[in-house]
């Protein structure tokens, strides 16, 4: 039967936050959709979690398979998916009650607005709010702030049109792991994204999740994205097939990407701005000027790392 609304899920070992995460989507004030759960392979409680809450409740659906990653799992939901709008959400963060009611509402009123995030509180392990993630409001400052100061939606906040996703070819599974801000640069350059102020949304800081554990890959994997847009803007087509030949492997992709001194010099800006790291800015940045790319941003901030400098500004919000 057609619903509304997908909310998708993709869950690894997600045992700890899981029942939690699931319990604030089934509590929604809103009620014509379906929750799609992607067990992507888990090896503790989860699939016995979902097994007892799918029996209890029957707009969950299951989906249990091997391991293959978030960026393959999230594509199987959206193939899965019968609602007109996707709802994301996170196996380890919470929604607030009303939050599916008033995406849907918006996207109902506002046409042109092909993805829709919130504003979002941040909680440690124990769920106690620590602080606050603002997002920028109206389709131009979203795409500004992605561009400029590489603030993204918060990734399982958002709810976006099922076709629009289907019309920029969804999450790109050579993406490991910032897939969202690759999906939200594409999307961009043909739809409105826009963001609700009011905190709909938990975003969990947790110490296993990737903006921890892989928080440099998740920096040069937003650079490429970035890379790509630039290079769409002037070729008309990137270099994700290059990307999908390294396996993972970016420093060998950067060696044969023909704007491979922007590449560098956007890691050596993401990984100053996101690590404070001024050394291994350095060698990116020191690798731009090599390639030829000399541009006075990649000369002052190197001039900073020479110096020990911290990042002189706000770090971007993580893409989560």
């Amino acid at each position: 039967m057609r619903t509304k609304v997908s909310v998708i899920m993709a869950v690894y070992n997600g045992e700890r936050y899981l029942e939690g995460a699931i319990s604030s989507v089934l509590r929604q004030t809103f009620a014509d959709f379906e929750f799609i759960v992607i067990d992507d392979g888990s090896s503790d409680a989860t699939p016995e979690i979902l097994s007892r809450i799918g029996r209890e409740d029957s707009r969950i659906v299951v989906v249990r398979q091997e391991n293959r990653g978030q960026t393959l799992s999230l594509n199987r939901a959206v193939e899965l998916a019968q609602g007109n709008y996707l709802a994301r959400q996170d196996a380890d963060d919470l929604s607030m009650a009303e939050r599916l009611e008033l995406q849907a509402r918006y996207l109902d009123t506002h046409p042109s607005v092909a993805v829709l995030g919130t504003a979002a509180q941040v909680m440690d392990q124990k769920g106690a709010v620590i602080g606050n993630l603002s997002t920028p409001q109206g389709a131009a400052q979203v795409r500004d702030a992605l561009l400029t100061v590489r603030a993204t939606p918060v990734h399982g906040s958002v709810m976006m049109r099922k076709e629009a996703l289907a019309a920029v070819g969804g999450y790109r599974d050579a993406f490991w792991v910032s897939q969202d801000f690759d999906l939200w640069l594409r999307m961009a350059e043909r739809f409105d994204l826009d963001n609700i102020p009011l905190m709909l949304y938990r975003w969990r800081r947790n110490p296993a999740g990737v903006y921890v554990t892989r928080r440099a890959m998740q920096l040069k994997y937003s650079g490429v994205a970035l890379a790509f847009a630039r290079e769409r803007a002037i070729y008309g087509k990137d270099s994700y097939d290059l990307l999908r030949l390294s396996r993972g492997d970016l420093d060998s992709f950067a060696e044969g990407y023909r704007m491979r001194g922007l590449l560098h010099s956007l890691w050596g800006e993401l990984l100053f701005r996101g690590l404070q790291s001024p050394r291994l800015a350095r060698s990116h940045l020191v690798s731009a000027l090599l390639s030829g790319f000399v541009r006075p941003k990649t000369l002052a901030l190197l001039g900073l790392s020479l110096v020990g400098r911290a990042w002189p500004g706000s770090q971007p919000l993580p893409a989560s």
